[in-house]
């Protein structure tokens, strides 16, 4: 389902992709110094910039790459790393390991690359978090990609996910219980954390576990995690509610959810409603993980979101 837009909105999309065509990047790996903080970043592909705003929970640009790499045929991607993971600098706080430390990276990036005005693209916490950036500052966007994202969270939807799937819910309940055992190290939950998640957690997110399950392992399997950086994104997201200031954000907007996602399409559909203009696009054959379950689909919707040919 996609509303249609207006002759407004695509020229507002067209106008952003022309901007970030007019500064192309090197192709490569980088690391600058950005306020006192050392952030690494890679740019791959050519075409129209495309920033991707990391997840904060424990994931590496590299990670990101996994899911976004094809659009790379035709899009230039830029990725980087949050604090404490990947090779960027040490986490010397719990806030560096949180979603504001990651916006204020992206901030950062985006003027160290001379990127007036972005495309950026976040997916699942990312795409949150995006939500966050762009009220914060909608004038740095050129345009904002939601893909799975939900613009609240709260005991309501606990209460709801709790019926539609006790069975994984008693799961999570018994997993707490041994994550939070005191003598283990942060070490030892990360190592735990990572299993749970690859082998019980993500499969469940997917439409089809047997069909895409190996492409999840190709995009994931090697990163590290990290249970202080999802601890941290945790803490942050409790009460999570951006719906009173989806109204701020103005840029041009494309709303990805999964027909078969725990977070259903009508809740991500709140993201959408809420933004004037948006385009809201449900995947009918997938789950969390769009890019990997329908890979050609989601780079097809992106490239025609940002008119790029």
């Amino acid at each position: 389902m996609i509303r249609v837009p207006s002759l407004a909105f695509v020229a507002a999309v067209a106008a952003g992709a022309a901007h970030a065509a007019d500064a192309p990047l090197a192709n490569g790996s980088f690391t600058a110094d950005l306020n006192g903080r050392k952030v690494h970043y890679e740019v791959h592909g050519q075409g129209p910039v495309l920033m991707t705003l990391t997840n904060s929970w424990g994931l590496t640009g590299e990670g990101l790459r996994g899911l976004y790499r094809p659009l790379e045929e035709k899009l230039t991607l830029v990725y980087f790393d949050p604090r404490g993971m990947g090779a960027s600098g040490p986490a010397a706080t719990d806030a560096d390991r949180g979603m504001a430390a990651v916006r204020d990276d992206f901030r950062a990036l985006q003027k160290h690359l001379k990127i007036g005005k972005a495309n950026v693209i976040g997916w699942s916490n990312g795409a949150m978090n995006l939500l966050v950036l762009a009220t914060e500052t909608p004038d740095a966007l050129a345009s904002a990609i939601f893909v799975h994202g939900i613009a609240s969270f709260g005991r309501e939807d606990m209460i709801s996910f709790g019926e539609r799937f006790p069975d994984v819910t008693k799961r999570f309940s018994e997993f707490g219980q041994q994550m939070a055992d005191p003598k283990r190290t942060d070490a030892e939950r990360t190592a735990m954390q990572k299993k749970m998640w690859m082998g019980e957690y993500f499969p469940f997110l997917l439409k089809d576990a047997k069909l895409t399950g190996p492409r999840l392992q190709e995009a994931f399997g090697s990163q590290p995690f990290s249970h202080p950086h999802t601890r941290q994104t945790d803490i942050e997201t409790g009460g999570f509610d951006v719906r009173p200031k989806l109204g701020k954000i103005r840029v041009p907007s494309l709303v990805i959810a999964g027909a078969a996602d725990a977070a259903p399409p009508a809740k991500v559909k709140e993201i959408a409603d809420g933004i004037p203009g948006a385009i809201f696009k449900v995947f009918e054959q997938s789950g969390h993980f769009a890019p990997i379950e329908e890979p050609e689909a989601f780079r097809q919707a992106v490239y025609d979101f940002l008119k790029v040919r």
